[in-house]
């Protein structure tokens, strides 16, 4: 590669940087509630979004069936629409709004994921509001890393 085309590999790798909304560029966005938009969902976005979550469910139920309802509890801990919601979301709104909710579905899914296992693993052995006491410790300490990870930059 020329010196003047990795240049401008960097240059656009920072306008890229650039462009990704920080959560502090996202702080003036606030949550809405807008109840006349569900009226206007098409049907074709509510078959994904059901077939996706049954899907889901199909496959958890099967690996509790296989390995143990201790394996398919963990993996409730996966978004049940969120394949189909990032799909919708890319194709209504914008690639940089699916890579958001895609990073909060990853930790939250992570965070779920070390609540369960922590849950599963004292559950047995402590107090049950000890146990769980933990398990959302556990919840909470994963969920602030990947907050930090993700988009505290």
């Amino acid at each position: 590669m020329t010196t003047s085309a990795s240049a401008r590999q960097r240059d656009s790798s920072q306008d890229a940087q650039a462009d990704t909304p920080t959560v502090l560029s996202r702080l003036g966005e606030r949550p809405s509630l807008h109840p006349a938009r569900a009226l206007k969902v098409r049907r074709r976005d509510l078959i994904i979004r059901f077939a996706a979550g049954a899907a889901t469910s199909m496959v958890s139920g099967g690996v509790s069936l296989a390995l143990g309802p201790r394996v398919g509890g963990i993996l409730l801990a996966f978004p049940a629409i969120l394949a189909a919601s990032l799909t919708l979301i890319e194709e209504q709104e914008a690639s940089e709004d699916a890579r958001e909710d895609a990073r909060g579905a990853i930790a939250g899914a992570f965070a779920l994921t070390a609540f369960a296992v922590v849950a599963a693993l004292t559950l047995g052995h402590l107090a049950g509001a000890l146990a769980l006491l933990v398990a959302t410790a556990a919840w909470a300490a994963v969920a602030l890393s990947l907050y930090v990870i993700f988009w505290w930059k």
